[in-house]
Protein backbone atom coordinates (compact mmCIF):
# COMPACT_ATOMS: atom_id res chain seq x y z
CA UNK A 1 0.00 0.00 0.00
CA UNK A 2 1.49 3.40 -0.93
CA UNK A 3 2.17 5.71 1.98
CA UNK A 4 0.16 8.90 2.22
CA UNK A 5 3.32 10.89 1.46
CA UNK A 6 4.15 8.82 -1.63
CA UNK A 7 0.61 9.11 -3.01
CA UNK A 8 0.70 12.87 -2.51
CA UNK A 9 4.07 13.18 -4.27
CA UNK A 10 2.91 11.14 -7.27
CA UNK A 11 -0.41 12.93 -7.70
CA UNK A 12 1.22 16.33 -7.13
CA UNK A 13 3.73 15.67 -9.92
CA UNK A 14 0.97 14.47 -12.24
CA UNK A 15 -0.91 17.71 -11.56
CA UNK A 16 2.19 19.81 -12.36
CA UNK A 17 2.85 18.54 -15.88
CA UNK A 18 0.79 19.12 -19.01
CA UNK A 19 2.66 16.35 -20.83
CA UNK A 20 3.15 12.84 -19.40
CA UNK A 21 4.93 9.90 -21.05
CA UNK A 22 4.41 6.31 -19.86
CA UNK A 23 7.24 3.78 -20.22
CA UNK A 24 7.61 0.06 -19.41
CA UNK A 25 10.08 -2.78 -19.90
CA UNK A 26 11.13 -4.38 -23.19
CA UNK A 27 9.25 -7.43 -24.49
CA UNK A 28 6.21 -6.44 -22.43
CA UNK A 29 4.03 -8.96 -20.65
CA UNK A 30 0.49 -8.29 -19.47
CA UNK A 31 1.58 -6.58 -16.24
CA UNK A 32 3.76 -4.16 -18.22
CA UNK A 33 1.07 -3.41 -20.80
CA UNK A 34 -1.72 -3.43 -18.23
CA UNK A 35 0.04 -0.93 -15.99
CA UNK A 36 1.09 1.26 -18.92
CA UNK A 37 -2.28 1.43 -20.66
CA UNK A 38 -4.37 1.18 -17.49
CA UNK A 39 -2.64 4.28 -16.13
CA UNK A 40 -2.83 5.97 -19.55
CA UNK A 41 -6.60 5.43 -19.72
CA UNK A 42 -7.01 6.80 -16.18
CA UNK A 43 -4.90 9.86 -16.95
CA UNK A 44 -6.73 10.62 -20.20
CA UNK A 45 -10.13 10.36 -18.50
CA UNK A 46 -9.08 12.35 -15.43
CA UNK A 47 -7.05 15.01 -17.25
CA UNK A 48 -8.50 15.42 -20.75
CA UNK A 49 -6.55 18.66 -21.17
CA UNK A 50 -3.15 16.95 -20.71
CA UNK A 51 -1.10 15.24 -23.41
CA UNK A 52 -0.64 11.57 -22.46
CA UNK A 53 1.82 9.45 -24.46
CA UNK A 54 2.49 5.71 -24.42
CA UNK A 55 5.89 4.65 -25.73
CA UNK A 56 7.67 1.41 -26.60
CA UNK A 57 7.92 -1.25 -29.30
CA UNK A 58 4.98 -3.45 -30.22
CA UNK A 59 5.10 -7.20 -29.71
CA UNK A 60 2.77 -10.17 -30.27
CA UNK A 61 0.80 -9.48 -27.09
CA UNK A 62 0.30 -5.77 -27.75
CA UNK A 63 -0.75 -6.57 -31.32
CA UNK A 64 -3.21 -9.18 -30.08
CA UNK A 65 -4.71 -6.57 -27.73
CA UNK A 66 -4.73 -4.01 -30.56
CA UNK A 67 -2.67 -1.53 -28.56
CA UNK A 68 -0.76 1.22 -30.34
CA UNK A 69 2.24 3.30 -29.27
CA UNK A 70 3.09 6.93 -29.86
CA UNK A 71 5.98 8.44 -31.81
CA UNK A 72 7.38 11.23 -29.65
CA UNK A 73 9.57 14.19 -30.60
CA UNK A 74 12.71 14.90 -28.54
CA UNK A 75 11.42 18.26 -27.35
CA UNK A 76 8.29 16.55 -26.01
CA UNK A 77 10.41 14.35 -23.75
CA UNK A 78 12.25 17.32 -22.27
CA UNK A 79 9.06 19.05 -21.09
CA UNK A 80 7.34 15.89 -19.87
CA UNK A 81 6.90 13.88 -16.71
CA UNK A 82 8.06 10.33 -17.37
CA UNK A 83 6.45 7.44 -15.47
CA UNK A 84 8.32 4.12 -15.73
CA UNK A 85 6.26 1.02 -14.97
CA UNK A 86 7.28 -2.57 -14.19
CA UNK A 87 10.93 -1.92 -15.14
CA UNK A 88 13.44 -3.50 -12.76
CA UNK A 89 16.61 -2.05 -14.29
CA UNK A 90 17.51 0.89 -16.51
CA UNK A 91 18.67 -1.30 -19.38
CA UNK A 92 15.25 -2.98 -19.53
CA UNK A 93 13.32 0.23 -20.18
CA UNK A 94 11.85 0.15 -23.70
CA UNK A 95 12.86 3.65 -24.88
CA UNK A 96 16.01 5.07 -23.36
CA UNK A 97 14.72 8.58 -24.05
CA UNK A 98 13.14 8.46 -20.61
CA UNK A 99 16.45 10.04 -19.57
CA UNK A 100 15.42 13.20 -21.43
CA UNK A 101 12.28 13.72 -19.35
CA UNK A 102 12.14 16.72 -17.04
CA UNK A 103 11.27 14.46 -14.08
CA UNK A 104 10.85 10.69 -13.77
CA UNK A 105 8.79 8.45 -11.48
CA UNK A 106 9.34 4.70 -11.23
CA UNK A 107 6.57 2.36 -10.03
CA UNK A 108 7.68 -1.28 -9.80
CA UNK A 109 7.33 -4.49 -7.82
CA UNK A 110 10.66 -6.15 -8.62
CA UNK A 111 13.49 -6.47 -6.11
CA UNK A 112 15.37 -3.18 -6.14
CA UNK A 113 18.91 -3.50 -7.47
CA UNK A 114 19.46 0.05 -8.70
CA UNK A 115 17.95 3.54 -8.74
CA UNK A 116 17.44 5.34 -12.04
CA UNK A 117 14.49 7.71 -11.55
CA UNK A 118 13.99 10.92 -9.56
CA UNK A 119 11.16 9.42 -7.47
CA UNK A 120 10.83 5.67 -6.96
CA UNK A 121 7.96 3.74 -5.41
CA UNK A 122 9.13 0.13 -5.17
CA UNK A 123 6.99 -2.47 -3.41
CA UNK A 124 8.79 -5.81 -3.58
CA UNK A 125 5.93 -7.52 -1.77
CA UNK A 126 3.35 -6.63 -4.42
CA UNK A 127 2.31 -9.38 -6.82
CA UNK A 128 2.19 -7.02 -9.81
CA UNK A 129 2.75 -3.42 -10.79
CA UNK A 130 -0.95 -3.38 -11.74
CA UNK A 131 -1.73 -4.26 -8.11
CA UNK A 132 0.24 -1.20 -6.99
CA UNK A 133 -1.66 1.04 -9.39
CA UNK A 134 -4.97 -0.43 -8.23
CA UNK A 135 -4.04 0.51 -4.66
CA UNK A 136 -2.83 3.95 -5.76
CA UNK A 137 -6.12 4.75 -7.51
CA UNK A 138 -8.45 3.27 -4.89
CA UNK A 139 -9.80 6.61 -3.74
CA UNK A 140 -10.06 7.94 -7.29
CA UNK A 141 -12.65 7.51 -10.01
CA UNK A 142 -11.56 4.81 -12.44
CA UNK A 143 -13.08 3.98 -15.82
CA UNK A 144 -14.04 0.44 -16.80
CA UNK A 145 -11.42 0.57 -19.56
CA UNK A 146 -8.63 1.40 -17.11
CA UNK A 147 -9.87 -1.13 -14.55
CA UNK A 148 -9.92 -3.88 -17.18
CA UNK A 149 -6.30 -3.35 -18.21
CA UNK A 150 -5.11 -3.17 -14.61
CA UNK A 151 -7.02 -6.30 -13.60
CA UNK A 152 -5.68 -8.24 -16.58
CA UNK A 153 -2.12 -7.34 -15.61
CA UNK A 154 -2.72 -8.16 -11.96
CA UNK A 155 -4.07 -11.69 -12.50
CA UNK A 156 -1.52 -12.44 -15.22
CA UNK A 157 1.50 -11.74 -13.02
CA UNK A 158 0.17 -13.61 -9.98
CA UNK A 159 -1.29 -16.41 -12.16
CA UNK A 160 -4.85 -16.22 -10.87
CA UNK A 161 -3.76 -15.39 -7.29
CA UNK A 162 -1.56 -18.49 -6.95
CA UNK A 163 1.96 -17.07 -6.45
CA UNK A 164 3.71 -16.56 -3.13
CA UNK A 165 3.55 -12.78 -3.59
CA UNK A 166 -0.25 -12.70 -3.23
CA UNK A 167 -1.29 -10.83 -0.07
CA UNK A 168 -4.31 -9.10 1.46
CA UNK A 169 -3.65 -5.95 -0.57
CA UNK A 170 -3.74 -8.02 -3.78
CA UNK A 171 -7.39 -8.84 -3.17
CA UNK A 172 -8.14 -5.27 -2.11
CA UNK A 173 -6.81 -3.99 -5.43
CA UNK A 174 -8.64 -6.71 -7.36
CA UNK A 175 -11.88 -5.95 -5.53
CA UNK A 176 -11.58 -2.26 -6.33
CA UNK A 177 -10.97 -2.97 -10.02
CA UNK A 178 -13.90 -5.41 -10.08
CA UNK A 179 -16.16 -2.75 -8.58
CA UNK A 180 -15.03 -0.36 -11.31
CA UNK A 181 -16.14 -2.75 -14.03
CA UNK A 182 -13.30 -5.19 -14.72
CA UNK A 183 -14.66 -8.30 -16.45
CA UNK A 184 -12.97 -11.24 -14.73
CA UNK A 185 -14.14 -13.75 -17.35
CA UNK A 186 -12.70 -11.66 -20.17
CA UNK A 187 -9.43 -11.23 -18.26
CA UNK A 188 -9.14 -14.98 -17.76
CA UNK A 189 -9.84 -15.66 -21.44
CA UNK A 190 -7.26 -13.11 -22.60
CA UNK A 191 -4.57 -14.29 -20.19
CA UNK A 192 -5.05 -18.04 -20.07
CA UNK A 193 -6.84 -19.27 -23.20
CA UNK A 194 -4.71 -21.27 -25.63
CA UNK A 195 -4.78 -21.41 -29.39
CA UNK A 196 -4.36 -24.76 -31.11
CA UNK A 197 -0.77 -23.71 -31.92
CA UNK A 198 -0.16 -22.92 -28.24
CA UNK A 199 -1.49 -26.34 -27.27
CA UNK A 200 0.73 -28.09 -29.81
CA UNK A 201 3.82 -26.18 -28.70
CA UNK A 202 3.11 -26.87 -25.03
CA UNK A 203 2.99 -30.57 -25.93
CA UNK A 204 6.34 -30.25 -27.72
CA UNK A 205 7.91 -28.59 -24.67
CA UNK A 206 6.64 -31.34 -22.37
CA UNK A 207 7.91 -34.04 -24.72
CA UNK A 208 11.39 -32.48 -24.61
CA UNK A 209 11.38 -31.94 -20.85
CA UNK A 210 14.09 -33.58 -18.75
CA UNK A 211 13.92 -34.20 -15.02
CA UNK A 212 16.83 -34.07 -12.58
CA UNK A 213 16.16 -34.29 -8.85
CA UNK A 214 13.01 -32.16 -8.38
CA UNK A 215 13.77 -29.92 -11.34
CA UNK A 216 12.27 -30.05 -14.84
CA UNK A 217 13.83 -28.23 -17.80
CA UNK A 218 13.37 -27.99 -21.55
CA UNK A 219 15.60 -26.47 -24.24
CA UNK A 220 13.76 -25.27 -27.34
CA UNK A 221 15.34 -24.44 -30.69
CA UNK A 222 14.30 -21.90 -33.32
CA UNK A 223 13.21 -24.55 -35.81
CA UNK A 224 10.88 -26.00 -33.19
CA UNK A 225 9.09 -22.85 -32.10
CA UNK A 226 8.91 -20.72 -35.25
CA UNK A 227 6.33 -22.85 -37.15
CA UNK A 228 3.90 -22.69 -34.21
CA UNK A 229 4.76 -19.60 -32.17
CA UNK A 230 5.97 -17.40 -35.06
CA UNK A 231 8.16 -15.29 -32.75
CA UNK A 232 10.82 -15.78 -30.09
CA UNK A 233 8.98 -13.32 -27.83
CA UNK A 234 5.93 -15.56 -27.64
CA UNK A 235 7.84 -18.83 -27.44
CA UNK A 236 9.90 -17.78 -24.42
CA UNK A 237 6.73 -17.08 -22.41
CA UNK A 238 5.58 -20.71 -22.52
CA UNK A 239 7.37 -21.77 -19.33
CA UNK A 240 3.99 -22.48 -17.73
CA UNK A 241 3.84 -25.66 -19.85
CA UNK A 242 6.22 -27.22 -17.31
CA UNK A 243 4.29 -26.15 -14.21
CA UNK A 244 1.83 -28.02 -12.02
CA UNK A 245 3.72 -31.29 -11.53
CA UNK A 246 3.37 -32.35 -7.88
CA UNK A 247 6.89 -33.80 -7.55
CA UNK A 248 8.63 -30.86 -9.27
CA UNK A 249 9.77 -27.85 -7.22
CA UNK A 250 11.68 -25.90 -9.90
CA UNK A 251 11.17 -25.69 -13.65
CA UNK A 252 12.87 -23.77 -16.44
CA UNK A 253 12.43 -23.12 -20.14
CA UNK A 254 15.46 -22.23 -22.28
CA UNK A 255 14.64 -20.75 -25.69
CA UNK A 256 17.05 -20.07 -28.54
CA UNK A 257 17.16 -16.31 -29.11
CA UNK A 258 16.72 -14.47 -32.38
CA UNK A 259 20.49 -14.21 -32.92
CA UNK A 260 20.54 -17.98 -33.42
CA UNK A 261 23.39 -18.34 -30.92
CA UNK A 262 22.26 -17.55 -27.40
CA UNK A 263 19.40 -18.70 -25.18
CA UNK A 264 16.99 -16.93 -22.88
CA UNK A 265 15.91 -18.57 -19.64
CA UNK A 266 12.59 -18.41 -17.81
CA UNK A 267 13.04 -19.86 -14.32
CA UNK A 268 10.18 -20.71 -11.96
CA UNK A 269 9.74 -22.40 -8.59
CA UNK A 270 6.91 -23.19 -6.21
CA UNK A 271 8.50 -21.73 -3.08
CA UNK A 272 12.31 -22.02 -3.37
CA UNK A 273 14.24 -18.77 -3.87
CA UNK A 274 16.14 -19.02 -7.17
CA UNK A 275 16.84 -15.33 -7.71
CA UNK A 276 20.54 -15.59 -6.82
CA UNK A 277 21.08 -18.17 -9.56
CA UNK A 278 19.59 -15.80 -12.13
CA UNK A 279 21.62 -12.87 -10.81
CA UNK A 280 24.85 -14.86 -11.10
CA UNK A 281 24.24 -14.95 -14.87
CA UNK A 282 23.23 -11.27 -15.12
CA UNK A 283 19.51 -12.00 -14.88
CA UNK A 284 16.99 -11.17 -12.22
CA UNK A 285 13.37 -10.95 -11.21
CA UNK A 286 11.47 -12.28 -8.23
CA UNK A 287 12.30 -14.98 -5.69
CA UNK A 288 10.29 -17.63 -7.54
CA UNK A 289 10.17 -16.19 -11.07
CA UNK A 290 13.31 -15.03 -12.88
CA UNK A 291 14.63 -14.39 -16.35
CA UNK A 292 18.05 -14.41 -17.99
CA UNK A 293 19.18 -13.44 -21.51
CA UNK A 294 22.16 -14.13 -23.77
CA UNK A 295 23.21 -17.51 -22.38
CA UNK A 296 25.57 -19.93 -24.09
CA UNK A 297 24.59 -23.59 -24.22
CA UNK A 298 27.33 -24.28 -21.67
CA UNK A 299 25.74 -21.79 -19.29
CA UNK A 300 22.34 -23.37 -19.89
CA UNK A 301 23.71 -26.72 -18.69
CA UNK A 302 25.43 -25.04 -15.74
CA UNK A 303 22.19 -23.35 -14.68
CA UNK A 304 20.30 -26.61 -15.08
CA UNK A 305 22.75 -28.32 -12.72
CA UNK A 306 22.43 -25.53 -10.14
CA UNK A 307 18.63 -25.60 -10.30
CA UNK A 308 18.59 -29.37 -9.83
CA UNK A 309 20.75 -29.08 -6.71
CA UNK A 310 18.62 -26.23 -5.37
CA UNK A 311 15.40 -28.20 -5.96
CA UNK A 312 16.16 -30.62 -3.12
CA UNK A 313 17.02 -28.01 -0.50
Amino acid sequence: MPTFAMKNKIFSLIEQYDSIILFRHVLPDMDALGSQFGLAYWLKKTYPQKQIYVTGSANALSNELQLSFDTIADDTYTRSLGILLDASTANRVDDENYKLCDFTIRIDHHVKTESFCDLEWIDEKASATCEMLGLLLMEKDCSKEAAQMLYQGLVADNVRFTTTSVRKETFQAAGFLFEKGADVVQADRINFSSTLEDFQYETMIRNKAKVSQKCMTAIMETAEYLPLMKTFAKAKEMVYALSGVSSIEIWALFTRMEDGVHYSASLRSKTIDIRDIAQAFHGGGHACACGIKNLTIEQVHEITDQLAKRSTM
